[in-house]
């Protein structure tokens, strides 16, 4: 058997759920810019509230699953941001104080980065990564 999950540290943590509105908004602008994005969201332009709830929600479902693991990266918060990402997103932006927990906003931290992996069948790390919080 492995020995326990190593911890984090730094700006890289587990994902906890607490983390779902910020994390739909930094996968919402991030991966706009990936080729798949037009393919997989051929209607964002439209329905850009539907991008960040789908993306939210596969995230969400990634956080509780006991085979993957979510990991974020927090860093300064850039209160202009808003203003650097494409039109659809802009015009659905939530605030701040909707999509970043109270402790965050008052440290001035936010989620910039965010990655998810799906352990292989029957490993022996299952359930190591589930978050606390």
């Amino acid at each position: 058997m492995f020995p326990a999950a190593p911890p984090f540290t730094g700006a890289l943590r587990l994902a906890r759920l607490a983390d779902v509105p910020r994390i739909g908004v930094v996968a919402a602008a991030s991966f706009f810019h990936s080729s798949w994005f037009g393919y997989e969201r051929p209607y964002f332009s439209q329905y850009p509230q539907d991008t960040l709830s789908s993306y939210r929600n596969s995230f969400r479902s990634a956080i509780l699953d006991p085979d993957s693991v979510v990991v974020v990266v927090e860093d300064t918060l850039d209160r202009a941001e808003a203003s650097h990402v494409y039109d659809a997103l802009a015009a659905v932006y939530p605030s701040f104080e909707e999509q970043i927990p109270k402790e965050g906003l008052e440290k001035g931290n936010a989620i910039v980065s965010v990655a998810s992996f799906s352990l292989l069948p029957n490993s022996p790390r299952h359930g190591q990564f589930q978050p606390e919080g």
